[in-house]
């Protein structure tokens, strides 16, 4: 890795930024419900540090069994004291970053929710309707709270980003505000609030999940392992079909031994709380990341990103509902490598100076530098011609490239003859089975510099 120059850095960074119509890469919106469980403080110091790429409206911290009893006050110490140590850190972080948010505007975000439940930890005679709703739960709390309140804000406002919940725990809360919503609202505006929702789940974490999916047709497919009381009654109500619902049965394990915490340890302090938990919550918002570095179209998570790859449930469960059930992990592990790299070259801008770290390159196809999906209609027989030479990187650090057919992403069996994988310029002809098919192919430019880093352009080929 070369000095940075500060002037080409400042342009990278309007490349990173921008697409070729110099328009600014949106920010996702996203709510995190977690309750701060052995590895979700792992996973919110991760996400911390990528503050191009998500715009948190919001996080809800609740309790939960088996870690905690409904009113232990161990969550939400412990995600204040990862915001104390964020705040610690900003002027350092600042330095690469303008737009990280204030300490300030997160705790503004930051509320306390209703937890205490877990499909597998409920006592006979609990049910869903206990959860839910008017009166008091069987802890004898309210089933409104700081939390599910704030959400309301967050759903009445006027933004038509949709919003990626990141469902690492505490659904009760989610539900509540959402029933609350409906009621205060009524039926057409709860049903354009829904469109807008995309809920991520690893493993859907209590029973209230079932406002939103049939979890007694999961347990059926042997897609979760639902407590013996909830069997009997589940939701008896309308479920709220969301906009996109994607549920992780359990591939995520594999983020709880991805990362040696010793490794992470040592970069500042909110480092130095990074504990032996693992991440499992981690690809929730993983697809994100690699969206914005140009993988995959977050809304589809057939695609396969940095988050794993789903394949529809039937129609019955929801238009745009998704899960990883009969699955091999292959879909998340693959991309270990690069987004765990990206994670270590952002621990770097806790201990070193702008010049002295390594920033993605700029994946650029056709003179276009975006991260938008590419979308060509081909015919039999049609040569095509790809051309990644405009591709740069930010610290002048020689780049490499590799096109890629991403077999499992699409419909098209046979194998696609590219020529030279590794070259910034391709050539090849369609195939003349391909009519009725479609074909995922993903660049890869990967940088050299100390901690090599990656960016992507997909381009999907269809008849």
């Amino acid at each position: 890795m070369k000095p940075i120059k500060p002037i080409l850095f400042l342009f990278g960074l309007l490349l990173i930024g921008c697409n070729s119509s110099e328009e600014k890469r949106e920010k996702y919106r996203v709510v995190i419900m977690t309750d701060m469980t052995h590895d979700d403080g792992n996973s919110l110091i991760r996400m911390l540090y990528y503050p191009e790429v998500f715009d948190i409206d919001g996080m809800v911290i609740t309790q939960q069994l088996p870690d905690y009893d409904f009113d232990a006050p161990e969550p939400w110490e412990k995600g204040m004291n990862i915001l104390a140590a964020y705040r610690d850190e900003l002027p350092q972080l600042k330095k690469h970053a303008l737009d990280f948010p204030s300490y300030e505007e997160l705790l503004s975000k930051t509320k306390k929710g209703r937890g205490a439940l877990v499909i597998n930890f409920l006592q006979e005679g609990q049910r869903f309707h206990d959860y839910i709703g008017e009166g008091i739960n069987p802890n004898g709390e309210s089933k409104d709270s700081e939390g599910s309140e704030y959400l309301m804000e967050v759903f009445e406002k006027e933004d038509d980003r949709p919003i990626y919940v990141q469902l690492w725990g505490g659904p009760i809360t989610l539900v509540q505000a959402l029933y609350r919503y409906n009621q205060k609202f009524g039926e057409e505006k709860f049903e354009k609030l829904l469109g807008k929702i995309f809920i991520y789940g690893i493993l859907l974490q209590d029973i209230t999940s079932d406002y939103f999916v049939d979890l007694a047709k999961l347990q059926e497919q042997n897609c979760i392992d639902l407590n013996t009381y909830q069997k009997e009654e589940g939701y008896q109500g309308k479920r709220a079909q969301v906009g996109t619902f994607i549920y992780d049965d359990g591939h995520f394990w594999d983020y709880l031994k991805a990362v040696n915490y010793k490794e992470v340890n040592g970069h500042g302090k909110m480092s130095n709380i990074y504990d032996g938990g693992g991440e499992g919550d981690t690809p929730s918002f993983l697809y994100l990341i690699s969206a914005y570095l140009g993988l995959n179209d977050p809304l589809d998570p057939t695609m396969g990103s940095w988050g794993g790859k789903f394949i529809p449930m039937d129609e019955s469960y929801g238009k745009n509902y998704f899960y990883t059930c009969g699955l091999g992990k292959e879909g998340l592990t693959r991309w270990i490598e690069p987004a765990t790299n990206s994670f270590f070259a952002r621990l770097d801008w806790s201990v070193k100076e702008p010049n002295e770290i390594n920033h993605e390159p700029i994946a650029c196809l056709d003179g276009d530098s975006g991260n938008s999906i590419v979308y060509k209609k081909v015919k039999a027989g049609e040569k095509i011609q790809l051309d990644a030479s405009c591709s740069s990187d930010p610290d002048e650090d020689p780049i490499s490239f590799k096109w890629d057919v991403y077999p499992e992403a699409g419909t098209y069996p046979g194998d696609l003859q590219i020529g030279d994988s590794g070259a910034a310029k391709i050539e090849f002809t369609i195939p003349e089975d391909f009519p009725g098919k479609e074909l995922n192919l993903i660049l890869e430019v990967k940088d050299s510099g100390y901690i090599p880093l990656t960016s992507y352009r997909r381009i999907v080929f269809s008849s």
